[in-house]
């Protein structure tokens, strides 16, 4: 043992004698019963430093009203357009609900397609303004000679496809940093992700709960509150639906371009996705793109667009119970504790595999000395 580590090992026992938490006793515990299975770990690291950087690289800090460092024309435009950028962008995720959730019109009604008509003219307008956008931007750092993030490039490119994505803009010379409003442009880390899935948690539980007047009235009391109302009653549901799309679009599109592990996010919340999907799949199965079909085809269409919007409903509900749960303090310890054994379970795995790694460099360097 050098005299670095036994420096170390020193200065860790004088913190054991003065720690107090039974949590942390209990892993350093579980740790030294498992130091006769590492110990090709150990007597290897001098060989390979690598082995001895076990300190977590998690950026939990908020670090907002960033300075951008990089400063040229393209930047400077940039920083003057990310707020009517931002606002058409939501905009156009508003007008999104509003077409991709039809409604609840039945095709053909005169005032269901002259809206339809007039909100898919005003997103065409809107999105020349991301053509125009993306255009000076490719002018200016060519100008310029700036390079411009990879990442968002490809963004940029993506927003042709979909402006709402525009939604969470990161910077185009430094995309560690993504502009917010109130917030101005901030550090993407995981610090900012829990920040903003904190503050989007009681009002997103709150939205999915207008999931059960719609349903209660669709199924049980649609004739007697049209009658109340007076009015279609149709248009009505279908705002609230559309909203309650929206939301989800805006915080997933919004968290997405925070995280810089796309898929993981994918996967931890795939339920948000299939609600933001199932409309779409639905409102394309829809469109009219052959005017000439038979009956039995539009009637097959009818039934799939029917059932796809009942799933995306059971998916709000599903959204909704597991939001709630998570807020629960003891449905929230049971399930960190369940993954916290199913991650040193694997820890351990992956320990056991390296320890017979390093055992077989250890006989390979006894044996060619």
């Amino acid at each position: 043992m050098d005299q670095i580590t036994s420096d170390k090992k020193e200065v860790l026992m004088a913190a054991l004698q003065r720690c107090q938490n039974p949590f942390v006793i209990a892993q350093i515990e579980n740790l030294l019963e498992r130091e006769r299975l590492l110990d090709p770990i150990g007597e290897i690291s001098l060989d390979f430093p690598l082995l001895l950087q076990v300190k977590s690289t998690r950026d939990t800090s908020l670090q907002t009203n960033l300075k951008v460092w990089s400063m040229n024309n393209l930047t400077q435009y940039q920083n003057r357009i990310v707020w009517p950028k931002f606002i058409i962008s939501f905009i156009m995720l508003i007008i999104s609900a509003a077409i991709i959730n039809n409604f609840s019109y039945e095709e053909g009604t005169l005032q269901y397609s002259n809206f339809i008509s007039g909100m898919a003219i005003i997103y065409g307008c809107l999105w020349f303004f991301f053509f125009i956008d993306a255009l000076l931007i490719m002018v200016l750092a060519y100008m310029g000679k700036v390079k411009i993030a990879q990442s968002s490039l490809v963004r940029t490119l993506i927003c042709l496809i979909f402006p709402p994505i525009a939604i969470g803009q990161r910077n185009l010379v430094e995309p560690q940093k993504i502009w917010l409003p109130f917030y101005n442009w901030s550090k993407c880390n995981e610090g900012l992700y829990n920040h903003l899935k904190k503050q989007f948690s009681i009002p997103m539980i709150i939205i999915a709960l207008l999931i059960i007047p719609v349903l209660l009235i669709e199924w049980q009391f649609y004739e007697e509150v049209e009658s109340f109302l007076n009015t279609d009653l149709s248009l009505l549901l279908g705002l609230i639906q559309g909203f309650i799309w929206f939301a989800f679009a805006f915080e997933f599109l919004l968290l997405i371009a925070i995280t810089d592990n796309k898929f993981s996010y994918i996967k931890k919340n795939w339920i948000d996705l299939l609600i933001i999907l199932l409309p779409f799949v639905s409102f394309v199965r829809s469109l009219r793109l052959v005017k000439v079909a038979k009956i039995t085809q539009l009637s097959r269409g009818y039934k799939l667009r029917a059932l796809l919007m009942k799933a995306r409903e059971g998916f709000i509900f599903a959204s909704f119970f597991s939001r709630i749960m998570a807020v629960k303090p003891d449905f929230q310890l049971k399930k960190l504790m369940k993954k916290l054994n199913e991650n040193q379970k694997e820890r351990e795995i992956i320990e056991e595999d390296l320890a017979k790694l390093c055992k077989w460099l250890l006989d390979k360097k006894q044996t060619n000395p």
